[in-house]
């Protein structure tokens, strides 16, 4: 899922004849966001023997002037990942609901105690509008 964000054409301004100080300051507040975007997604993901949440991978790419990090969860198991993440139970229309203790649990809604589908979904949509103002803040820090 692609993230479209404000200030990102000014970023990528600054980036392009940044000193290495700020490329340094700037890779890290981007492994530092996914980070935390990972850690809240895992927990939300529905777990029963924690192979789907095991299968999360954070990678970072760093180019001249993009810096992206992409979270992924799956594997081989990538249609089973995608099911979970996008289902939607065909009985109710609403969607899969996992509560978090496996035998007759009930969830208070708590991160952590709710695991349903969008488990990646909502945490990059609650950090999105934070994205830019942090790595202009860091870049601000150093310059």
């Amino acid at each position: 899922m692609a993230i479209q964000m404000k200030g990102v054409r000014e970023l990528k301004r600054i980036l392009k004849n940044a000193e290495p100080k700020v490329r340094l300051v700037v890779m890290r507040e981007v492994n530092s966001i996914a980070n935390e975007v990972a850690n809240e997604s895992r927990s939300l993901v529905p777990f029963d023997e924690g192979i789907l949440s095991g299968s999360m991978t954070v990678t970072a790419n760093y180019g001249p002037t993009d810096m992206t990090a992409t979270i992924a969860y799956g594997g081989p198991a990538a249609p089973y990942a995608l099911v979970q993440h996008e289902g939607i139970d065909p009985r109710t229309g609403k969607e899969y609901f996992h509560p978090a203790k496996a035998k007759g649990g009930t969830s208070s809604g708590i991160p952590g105690e709710t695991r349903a589908a969008k488990f990646l979904e909502k945490p990059v949509e609650k950090y999105q509008p934070t994205v830019v103002p942090r790595l202009l803040k860091v870049i601000k820090k150093v310059t």
